[in-house]
């Protein structure tokens, strides 16, 4: 297979139909790619959480523990208690109004505490042998991936598109066998005996003609019939 138009020139009409019809296609395709790939679920590179109550500050940097309830050993006991299932570094720190604040977190320890970070609900950086240096409640988390989803969305489009693109030029444009194909039916709908304007236009109005007459007759058999069946009894009003 050789670069370049194959028979240009030939067969012109049916191979840019084709083209675009399987453009369309292709299109479609890569609007599903895109759609498709807004459901996959990357990579969590950090996390930010909102949360107030906040006592102290975390400097970037520091190691900061995620807590979540702990499951109750008393069942009778309505107190609630935390437990601490990792911890991660600080990338930011922002102080608020009100004991609020915000702190993006990344570098989990252990790496599958990166899908829980959702989870938290209290947050402290502790060292050891010293009482935490800040503390607060979690009321929101959201996640970053480790790239923008919709970077994700222009490959796959993208790509669906390129695949689709080489595969369309192959197909209508550079082999041979395809490309005979195409001509070949070009040359067979040449030979159709397409019909006239005039004649379609006139079959046109012989059928809505006959259409209306046909239902203008069943009409009037109808009404006929209804009038004969009533008079003699058999069909009640």
């Amino acid at each position: 297979m050789s670069f370049g138009i194959y028979k240009q020139g030939q067969g012109y009409w049916v191979r840019v139909m084709s083209a675009a019809f399987l453009g369309v296609l292709i299109l479609a395709g890569a609007g599903w790619g895109w759609e498709e790939a807004e459901t996959v679920r990357l990579p969590i590179r950090s996390w930010s959480y909102a949360v107030n109550g906040t006592q102290g500050e975390g400097a970037v940097g520091d190691t900061i523990n995620l807590y979540k309830i702990a499951p109750r050993k008393d069942l009778e006991s309505d107190q609630e208690t935390y437990e601490a299932f990792g911890s991660a570094l600080i990338e930011s720190f922002e102080v608020g109004k009100g004991g609020n604040a915000k702190v993006v977190i990344h570098s989990f320890s252990p790496p599958e505490v990166a899908k829980q970070g959702g989870e938290a609900l209290r947050v402290a950086v502790e060292k050891t042998g010293e009482s935490a240096t800040m503390s607060a409640s979690v009321i929101g988390a959201s996640s970053t991936p480790i790239f923008p989803v919709l970077y994700l969305q222009s490959g796959a489009a993208g790509v669906v598109m390129l695949l689709g693109a080489i595969g369309l030029y192959i197909f209508v444009g550079s082999y041979r066998k395809s490309v005979g194909f195409l001509i070949a039916t070009d040359g067979e709908m040449k030979k159709v005996n397409w019909t006239s304007y005039r004649e379609v236009k006139g079959s046109t109005i012989v059928v809505i003609a006959a259409t209306f007459l046909i239902a203008g007759f069943l009409f009037g058999v109808d009404t006929i019939f209804a009038k004969i069946f009533s008079a003699i009894g058999v069909l009640q009003k």
